[in-house]
């Protein structure tokens, strides 16, 4: 694991019960944070929305979360009859995922793996993957998406985070404050 997967895993695994309850599921956000979470993590919400919209077609009967959080995909994921492996660098939010994943009447279809996706050989080929805030940690993106691309037979569902604005200019200095690496994204990044 190089050090840039290493500093990202010790943030998460520090930061996993306070990015879940970005999503709502818990009392320890107060109105201030509920407020940030509603106006300015609203595409967070949205994405959420479009990608379950297409998992939830028939040819999509599998799907890898790569980086996936506190498992609120995985369990709408299971939810859906979906089979699905689930992914993470920290072992907080794994933990986080399980509990979460335990609440679906699809128990049986998930499995959990600790470490870096681009350490770990899948055991087969899956329908779908998720990478949603994943690439805002990945340095160099295109070794990562020609992986992806051995790995995963239909669809890719991924985002990137903007560069420019006050979004990115914040979270640049919180993310520098907490000695997490942070990447943004631009189109001119994409023409070469």
């Amino acid at each position: 694991m190089n050090q840039n997967s290493q500093d990202v895993k010790k943030f998460f695994h520090g930061y996993a019960r306070g990015f879940d309850a970005i999503y709502g599921h818990t009392d320890t956000r107060g109105t201030v944070g509920k407020l940030i979470d509603k106006y300015l993590r609203r595409t967070m919400f949205l994405r959420f929305r479009e990608v379950l919209k297409e998992t939830a077609k028939p040819s999509i009967q599998s799907v890898v979360d790569v980086g996936c959080g506190p498992g609120r995909y995985v369990y709408e994921l299971l939810e859906q009859g979906k089979e699905v492996l689930a992914l993470d660098l920290a072992q907080g939010m794994l933990d986080i995922a399980g509990q979460v994943a335990a609440q679906s009447s699809n128990k049986g279809k998930v499995r959990f793996l600790l470490g870096d996706y681009m350490d770990l050989k899948l055991d087969k080929k899956y329908d779908a993957a998720i990478l949603t805030g994943f690439f805002d940690y990945i340095e160099k993106p295109v070794s990562l998406l020609l992986k992806l691309k051995q790995e995963v037979s239909k669809e890719i569902y991924a985002s990137f985070p903007q560069s420019g604005g006050f979004l990115a200019w914040q979270r640049r200095i919180r993310y520098r404050q907490r000695n997490c690496p942070l990447y943004l994204y631009s189109k001119m990044m994409w023409r070469n």
